[in-house]
């Protein structure tokens, strides 16, 4: 009789994870879910009114530069922050964080990153050891940038009222407030305590990159509901920030393919509950959504391109130099 002790089970678990059968399985998985989301959005259109989402289509300028800027804001970024750790040149870098959010974007949730472990390999003469550290530790500023803004908005919709405190919490017991918060000062001491082991990043340069990060959060964001604006300009502000706390929520949940869509089911719904025009939010995140994955696609084509005939002159140059060399 064989034991299933916690050791067995995990190596039973990462032979069945590497296999061919669960990466079929994974393949399928994210396609069901992604057909699940688009029938969900489909069947909301319709009770919308495809003719009336049609012609509630943005037709504002200003709505589709600032989507671009705003598509441009992450890849930007993330070359000032990851310039703090790489001695690399900025234009290949700007490349490699555009193809890492089609990854992550498009295919899965984190697969970008996987990608940018695997471009650096080629460019950097570190260890795989720090190259992982480098993006784990960018990872958990930007969860922790993001987390943090998410808790700055939440609390200013209480303020506003946008929220009901009283509807979330109810008649809590004060014994389970006081447990929770014995649990948060815990869980905050063990990481301080053990934070050279889940963290390497120096002080000096974690609080630069986590101003960047911070920064370019109020940007985008800022961005997003001057973009929205543009095309309901009578919607509350407070109604933009809930708008913003889903996104930014949506964005955490990990291995999540087609994010995007998640936010437009959402956002139609939550438009439903405030009496907004539902057909105007349906189809500006429609266009947002569809005009992303357009702007993914031709950007990866292109760059993939590029890439593939960097990749044929570097091959060339070097079969002419060992052509060249004595024999």
């Amino acid at each position: 009789m064989i034991l299933l002790t916690s050791e067995n089970l995990r190596n039973r678990w990462s032979e069945f994870s590497n296999s061919p059968r669960a990466k079929q399985l994974q393949k399928w998985f994210r396609r069901i879910v992604v057909m699940l989301i688009v029938s969900v959005i489909g069947y909301q259109l319709y009770d919308i009114g495809w003719r009336e989402v049609i012609t509630s289509l943005p037709t504002q300028p200003l709505f589709y530069t600032l989507f671009f800027l705003l598509y441009l804001t992450l890849p930007t970024s993330e070359v000032f922050i990851y310039k703090q750790v790489w001695r690399l040149r900025r234009w290949p870098m700007f490349k490699a964080f555009l193809t890492k959010r089609v990854y992550n974007e498009e295919v899965m949730g984190y697969s970008g990153e996987f990608y940018l472990f695997l471009w650096a390999r080629k460019y950097l003469s570190d260890s795989d050891k720090e190259i992982l550290k480098h993006v784990r530790d960018n990872n958990i500023l930007s969860s922790v940038t993001s987390n943090l803004v998410a808790v700055l908005l939440i609390g200013t919709l209480i303020t506003a009222g946008v929220i009901d405190l009283s509807d979330l919490i109810g008649n809590v017991n004060m014994l389970y407030i006081v447990l929770g918060l014995f649990l948060m000062v815990i869980v905050v001491s063990v990481l301080v305590q053990f934070r050279k082991y889940i963290f390497s990043l120096p002080f000096r340069k974690a609080v630069i990159v986590f101003s960047i990060y911070l920064f370019r959060f109020m940007l985008h964001h800022g961005l997003l509901i001057v973009q929205w604006s543009v095309v309901l300009p009578d919607t509350p502000v407070s109604v933009w920030f809930l708008f913003v706390a889903i996104i930014i929520m949506v964005n955490r949940i990990p291995f999540l393919p087609s994010r995007d869509l998640i936010f437009m089911w959402a956002g139609i719904e939550v438009s439903k509950v405030f009496e907004m025009a539902t057909a105007s939010v349906a189809a500006m995140l429609l266009v947002s959504s569809a005009m992303k994955k357009i702007t993914n696609l031709i950007l990866f084509l292109i760059i993939s391109y590029y890439s593939d005939a960097d990749h044929l002159e570097e091959l060339k140059k070097e079969q002419q130099a060992s052509a060249q060399e004595p024999k």
